[in-house]
């Protein structure tokens, strides 16, 4: 993949969005070391859609993404090449003019999917046992964006979440080293050769 990039300029690669997200994170690193044009997508179904119009040349998914099989199954498409990378920490936050919710009612916690069981690994003590109400998010940044615009009470994000959305940590987790899926067009200039 990498011989093939250096062949040809003007490489553009697909991912979830906006600034901050584990994914634009891993888009950078290749983006830097190759020399690639990154495209931020506010869903991974535009990320299929765009990739599909041909509007960039690969897209960027994470192994942990629910709807991965929509790639890998694709007619049109083909995984072209994958590599293991660290995600950022990951955790619950808070908005620091409010911290933890008070009461014995449900939290509302701003998450991805994918992303949900983390909860129930770093949740505090004062939280356990009470009920949680889910305030679906699209990316960990769109998380840290409803608790800062208070949607939600705590939100399960990254570390680029909590530092640009002016949040604050509750309790953290390492990131997690998980495999990146590149996925190309079926017939394009980047198809092995036979």
């Amino acid at each position: 993949m990498t011989g093939l990039w250096a062949e040809r300029s003007g490489v553009t690669l697909g991912t979830l969005g906006p600034a901050g997200t584990s994914s634009h994170l891993a888009a950078g690193f290749l983006a830097e070391r190759y020399g690639l044009r990154v495209e931020l997508m506010p869903t991974f179904d535009d990320v299929l859609s765009e990739l599909l119009a041909k509007s960039f040349d690969f897209a960027l998914v994470p192994s942990a993404y629910q709807g991965l099989t929509r790639f890998h199954w694709h007619r049109d498409l083909r995984l072209r090449a994958f590599f293991p990378q660290a995600t950022p920490e990951y955790g619950i936050a808070e908005r620091p003019d409010t911290g933890l919710p008070g009461g014995t009612g449900p939290v509302a916690v701003a998450a991805m999917w994918e992303v949900r069981r983390i909860y129930s690994e770093v949740v505090p003590p004062a939280l356990r046992g009470r009920e949680v109400r889910w305030v679906d998010a699209a990316s960990t940044q769109h998380a840290a964006e409803l608790l800062r615009d208070g949607a939600a009470d705590l939100a399960l994000t990254n570390a680029p979440g909590v530092r640009g959305h002016g949040l604050r940590w509750v309790s953290t987790r390492p990131g997690a080293e998980i495999i990146w899926t590149l996925f190309g067009h079926a017939r394009d200039a980047f198809a092995p050769r036979t």
